[in-house]
């Protein structure tokens, strides 16, 4: 049997985790639950044995990072949850585990267990250094790499648009109009750009959201870009994005 911990500071969220573990993921016994940064510190400590954390990101007296920071890694592999894709690649350099976004789905969460399951505790130490040290450099103009057939090509983050879905194969469309097929997964691509305001807004389409110039409340949703695409936004997609265009009016008026 596999003891997890579960610490996430709203008690529905917890509730609705515990209850698609027992539904879905039978192997795993929820033995402690904590509602915030410092009992989830007490809780890892006082849990003699336990294998599989599942950590909310964002909490009221800090977040998930202020927990492993203060505690004994070693003991124990992490899942990482958020209903905050901003956060979602933060997780994944801390640990290179699979991150959980709510509501929770099924499927990802069999997937993101299975995955912690085979993962060698010593990666996620090498995880965990890699990411204080992101922390500690200086953040330049980002840019990332993308392999084609052809090579490695270096792009500045700022200048890709979009990015959508073509199997196992990514096209990404650039600011200029030109595009790329790269040898990635879509889900690949949203794992390295969600820390630079790319957001999943569908299976097929990843955005740029500094691209992002108009949502049409038609259908589920629509969105149309700065290259003049205009792209279906999933129906469970529709209210987070609804929620990111808040922020960015909130943060506009200095609220």
């Amino acid at each position: 049997m596999i003891r997890a911990i579960i610490i996430d500071d709203e008690p529905a969220a917890r509730a609705s985790l515990e209850l698609e573990i027992r539904l879905h993921c039978p192997e795993i016994m929820v033995v402690a639950e904590a509602d915030s940064v410092l009992e989830g510190i007490r809780v890892i400590q006082s849990t003699v044995h336990f294998d599989l954390l599942f950590l909310d990101i964002q909490m009221a007296d800090g977040n998930g990072f202020d927990v492993l920071q203060n505690v004994d890694t070693d003991r124990f592999k992490t899942i990482f949850t958020t209903a905050y894709s901003e956060y979602a690649l933060r997780a994944i350099k801390f640990s290179p585990l699979d991150y959980l976004l709510k509501p929770i789905d099924a499927d990802e969460l069999k997937a993101a267990v299975y995955k912690a399951l085979r993962q060698q505790q010593s990666d996620i130490q090498q995880q965990i250094r890699r990411y204080l040290s992101h922390l500690a450099a200086p953040q330049l103009s980002p840019r990332v790499s993308l392999a084609t057939a052809e090579g490695i090509h270096l792009y500045f983050v700022k200048n890709i648009v979009r990015c959508a879905s073509d199997g196992n194969y990514t096209t990404v469309f650039f600011e200029d109009k030109s595009k790329l097929l790269v040898a990635k997964t879509l889900k690949e691509l949203e794992l390295l750009l969600t820390p630079y305001q790319f957001e999943r807004i569908h299976k097929s389409h990843l955005i740029n959201l500094d691209h992002l110039r108009r949502y049409y409340n038609r259908f589920s949703g629509e969105v149309e870009m700065s290259d003049g695409a205009l792209l279906p936004v999933a129906q469970r997609k529709k209210t987070h994005l609804l929620e990111l265009l808040n922020q960015l009016n909130s943060a506009q008026l200095g609220e």
